[in-house]
């Protein structure tokens, strides 16, 4: 029975768990995620969670990296962050 009510919890708050992981790329929580992905295609994250380029100028988002870079942190947050693990058990 507890069982059952695991998983019913686990699928009702998956979607809204999972939206979770994906903004927490803009947190200390999921800072990693961004700092990871910028690292991948030459650029890093400052202080202020502001993407920077590799000549250290601040990206907005019409910079041809930008949004790859927060769409692949977001995707490996969605996969790989431990928020919500307790509720989903992955």
């Amino acid at each position: 029975m507890q069982e059952a009510v695991n998983k019913a919890l686990a699928e009702a708050v998956r979607e809204t768990v999972m939206e979770a992981r994906e903004n927490s790329v803009f947190t200390s929580k999921g800072r990693m995620f961004l700092d990871a992905n910028a690292s991948a295609y030459g650029a890093a994250v400052n202080a202020e969670g502001q993407l920077i380029d590799a000549s250290g100028k601040v990206m907005d988002e019409k910079h041809p990296d930008y949004q790859t870079i927060i769409n692949m942190a977001k995707r490996q947050a969605r996969a790989q962050s431990s928020i919500g693990r307790d509720l989903l058990g992955s």
